[in-house]
């Protein structure tokens, strides 16, 4: 029989009670190891350049002083493009998930989650690269990785699809297009069917791996 795989991960938050108390979390999980834990963004990018052996997930806050979890992403997507992100936040704003989904990160889970979803989430990237917390069913996480058996997108839907990635609001999307925010809400419910997802950073995902993210 052979022994369990154990996957390596990195944690960053600058918050240490709370980071031990994940790491306890994510050790009773049998299957997973800390092997990298910083106190904040720029800690983080000192261990990975040092470390002998690259962990398979990054586990990161967005605010941490120092280097902030934007600023953070974008360093290790350019370093390390095959390590993966995994966002943990209190940020329920639909425009700071956005910010990071669109600068590579893998997936997202809030701070109060149940440890049950965070097994989930780190199991998820691990094998799909990517997690959306209770925003993706497991189909939408299956087709996007095969460009083969995405559903057809109108032109209008493409181009709102892009605008999705972008800080406007859904008023300024309309303004952009031409067309009401009637209309807008309807090109973003056909959407939320077609790709069987139910928010604006789960169709932001949809675009980034889909390679829509720049607006021409």
């Amino acid at each position: 029989m052979e022994p369990k795989k154990i996957h390596k991960l990195a944690l960053a938050d600058d918050h240490e009670m709370f980071r031990k108390g994940i790491i306890e979390i994510i050790s009773s999980f049998g299957n997973f190891e800390v092997i990298i834990e910083a106190g904040d963004g720029k800690e983080l990018l000192d261990m990975l350049a040092k470390a002998s052996v690259l962990p398979d997930v990054v586990i990161m806050d967005i605010s941490m002083p120092k280097s902030n979890g934007y600023d953070t992403l974008l360093v290790i997507k350019k370093k390390y493009p095959e390590l993966k992100v995994l966002i943990m936040t209190m940020h329920k704003h639909e425009l700071a998930v956005i910010k990071m989904l669109r600068d590579g990160a893998n997936g997202y889970i809030l701070k109060n989650s149940n440890p049950k979803e965070l097994k989930v989430a780190l199991e998820s990237i691990l094998e799909t690269g990517i997690y959306l917390s209770g925003v993706a069913t497991n189909h939408l996480m299956r087709t996007i990785q095969n460009y083969d058996v995405l559903p057809s997108l109108s032109e209008i839907e493409i181009k709102f699809l892009k605008y999705c990635c972008t800080d406007l609001t859904y008023k300024e999307i309309a303004d952009k297009l031409k067309t009401s925010e009637t209309s807008i809400a309807g090109h973003r419910d056909n959407l939320f069917a077609k790709l069987e997802v139910n928010s604006r950073p789960a169709l932001v995902l949809c675009a980034t791996r889909m390679g829509l993210v720049a607006i021409d």
